[in-house]
């Protein structure tokens, strides 16, 4: 399968990024007091009304996660363009699974917001592993871009595929977050961050399978 000259193992890498970017943000919403590990535009929408309502506490902890998740996106991009080729998308992929070890040890010290803040860093830093497929930016927590991509390809009947990469990609998003809400629920964040590892490797074992592939 190809779309856009991408082969379906680079389709599977973005899909499971955007998978992890909304498992990760319903991992990790209650300890991060009701703010997304993933979605900032949400957040900065909370940040305005936490000014608004003249709460320091409130907007702290808002911008707090937003520039977590801004440092997260450029210690992986400092990686990409520092790291030799061959290990770059590798040295990505083990900060954010350190990050999510972290986020284990904090959870167990009972340190919720600090262990949700791993977290955050955690999809900063993997977001950057995201793919452009058919003008679809794949492999981060992009809610509304992928809902004005889809209105836009609905408009074009022509761009068949860009629309049902946006509905997918949001789907992803939704059934990820749905997935994270229901770990944490039935196993607690610590339990949730084991699979967020599970994910980690799992993309992994996807660069090694491409690297295989193309020697």
């Amino acid at each position: 399968m190809h779309l856009d000259g991408t082969p379906s193992n680079e389709l599977a890498f973005a899909g499971l990024g955007t998978l992890l970017a909304g498992y990760v943000s319903g991992l990790a919403y209650t300890n991060l007091g009701n703010l997304y590990a993933g979605f900032m535009s949400g957040n900065t929408g909370h940040l305005a009304q936490q000014l608004v309502q003249i709460n320091p506490s409130g907007a702290g902890l808002a911008l707090s996660v937003i520039i977590v998740f801004v440092f997260g996106v450029a210690l992986g991009t400092a990686l990409l363009d520092n790291m030799p080729s061959r290990w770059s998308l590798t040295s990505v992929i083990a900060a954010a699974a350190a990050l999510g070890l972290v986020s284990i040890f904090l959870s167990l010290d009972h340190l919720s917001f600090p262990s949700g803040l791993a977290l955050v860093g955690l999809v900063g830093v993997q977001s950057v592993l995201h793919r452009k497929v058919d003008g679809v930016d794949l492999g981060r927590g992009y809610v509304t871009g992928y809902l004005v991509a889809l209105g836009e390809a609905l408009a074009r009947p022509q761009t068949r595929s860009p629309a049902l990469l946006s509905f997918a990609a949001w789907l992803l998003l939704l059934l990820g977050v749905f997935l994270g809400t229901a770990a944490v629920a039935l196993l607690g964040q610590t339990g949730g961050t084991v699979f967020v590892l599970t994910m980690l490797i799992l993309a992994e074992g996807m660069l090694w399978r491409r690297q295989q592939t193309s020697l």
